[in-house]
């Protein structure tokens, strides 16, 4: 039976892993060592947010087995037009494991993550939609903002 609960700091290892294996579906990579990496470094993230509380995570699991996962990070930003308290809730990833799709989870996974934000007086959400990803935001209301760059410094 599929059921819903919170991450805790007991889930970190498992948030770690299973973000590290998005992004490489994401991106379309096939490196171990890459994925690693990026498990590594999440693990890091995970620990820190979760404890501060800067980042929520709502799980789907089938008997007790991880199968599905959200990510949304708070952060503030300066005041602006679109967004007056600053105030940005962001999805981090919303992934489903291959054999669990198409069964409605992730439209769950987004309606809790989405009334997290809303409980916390959150207005704006953003994220990075795939394109598998994008008509289920677009179902929500979510709209595609043309104009955003990006710099990496090297």
């Amino acid at each position: 039976m599929i059921e819903f609960r919170k991450a805790t700091v007991d889930d970190v290892n498992e948030l770690a892993r299973i973000r590290s294996i998005f992004l490489m579906e994401m991106d379309n990579i096939d490196c171990e060592a890459q994925r690693q990496k990026m498990e590594l470094a999440n693990h890091s993230y995970f620990e820190k947010a979760l404890l501060d509380d800067s980042f929520v995570a709502w799980l789907a699991t089938d008997k007790g087995e991880i199968i599905g996962t959200s990510g949304l990070s708070f952060s503030l930003s300066p005041p602006c037009n679109d967004c007056p308290d600053g105030r940005i809730a962001y999805i981090m990833n919303i992934f489903t494991f291959p054999d669990y799709r198409g069964q409605g989870l992730a439209k769950e996974l987004f309606r809790r993550i989405a009334e997290e934000a809303k409980s916390r007086g959150y207005k704006k959400i953003t994220l990075f939609a795939t394109s598998a990803g994008k008509p289920l935001y677009e179902k929500y209301g979510f709209t595609d903002v043309i104009g955003d760059m990006v710099y990496y410094v090297e």
